[in-house]
């Protein structure tokens, strides 16, 4: 149903997990882009543009945002990392 794009950053971090969670991660994101309203396993992101929503998956979050039928993947953090502040 949907495109998955990443972000040059996205790609970054994605590279650098283990391959066992590249693998689910991966597996994960293929399931929510074969959805219909991949929207409805997503939660609303404020103040973090361009993202507008991210995935939970396991202990990592996923931040995208939907431009057509393109899930574009701006980052992937661990959650801890995932809301702190620059």
């Amino acid at each position: 149903m949907f495109n998955i794009n990443f972000a040059k950053q996205a790609q970054k971090d994605f590279n650098k997990l283990p391959r066992d969670i590249q693998c689910f991660i991966n597996g994960k994101l293929t399931f929510y882009a074969n959805q219909s309203n991949p929207l409805k396993w997503a939660k609303p992101l404020v103040n973090i543009p361009p993202s507008t929503h991210r995935f939970h998956i396991r202990k990592y979050r996923a931040y995208f945002y939907i431009s057509k039928n393109t899930i574009f993947i701006e980052r992937i953090k661990l959650r801890g990392q995932a809301y702190k502040r620059n």
